[in-house]
């Protein structure tokens, strides 16, 4: 089996070598791709957000703010930050706004490097077309040379040389899309994970702010009164 695959790759000419690459370079996206959605963008920002709200109304923000690891995904970071900010003395507006602007680095984590993917399939397509072209090229350019005997054989080297480039290139593209199409399913739906999470924890921001707010102004309206009276 490993004579033929040998075979199969020799005698499909040097652009199987950058079929190779481009396949090479493909696994290495996708296993890093996969290896973060599986450790660091996982979902499950709902119970996380909850969590944090408790140990924040507990008014134990270092514990929130252990349990949202800085070195996980974007969905801790963001809620670190909140919390961060909120331990500072930051109101409502204050924590959104430093939400906002981390997020405009980290929500792209979810969906780096997967435009190279179909990139990818798209060169391993295109490079297995130029070895077809290469391959006939070769067998045509030979024929004007060759023994009648030869003929024969020169025209079938140069058309396994095309057949497998393309051959390759196909094997390689297909899967590549596919896992592709489905790595984008992954960051889309941990981008909204994400998104719903943060939206439950600022809330919850915002509604404890009112609640301050109006505690602040019974004790205002209550100092007053005992004042003019």
């Amino acid at each position: 089996m490993f004579i033929k695959i040998a075979d199969f790759f020799q005698t499909g000419g040097p652009l199987m070598w950058v079929i190779l690459a481009v396949l090479g370079t493909a696994l290495s996206i996708i296993f890093e791709r996969l290896f973060f959605y599986l450790r660091k963008g996982t979902e499950g920002s709902d119970e996380l957000a909850a969590k944090t709200a408790e140990s924040v109304l507990a008014n134990d923000y270092q514990t929130a703010i252990e349990n949202l690891d800085e070195e996980g995904g974007p969905t801790q970071r963001l809620m670190r930050r909140a919390v961060e900010e909120a331990w500072e003395g930051g109101r409502d507006q204050d924590i959104r706004q430093a939400v906002e602007e981390l997020a405009m680095r980290e929500m792209p984590r979810f969906s780096r490097r997967l435009n190279y993917l179909a990139v990818l399939a798209n060169v391993a397509t295109l490079a297995g077309l130029l070895g077809t072209i290469f391959g006939l090229q070769q067998s045509f350019s030979s024929l004007a040379v060759a023994d009648a005997a030869e003929k024969a054989s020169v025209l079938a080297s140069g058309i396994s040389q095309a057949m497998n480039t393309t051959a390759l290139g196909l094997i390689v593209a297909m899967p590549i899309l596919l896992i592709h199409s489905r790595l984008v399913s992954m960051a889309e739906s941990r981008t909204e994970d994400c998104d719903a999470g943060l939206i439950k924890l600022l809330n919850f921001f915002s509604t404890r702010d009112r609640q301050i707010q109006v505690i602040n102004d019974q004790r205002q309206n209550h100092y007053r009164q005992t004042v003019q009276g």
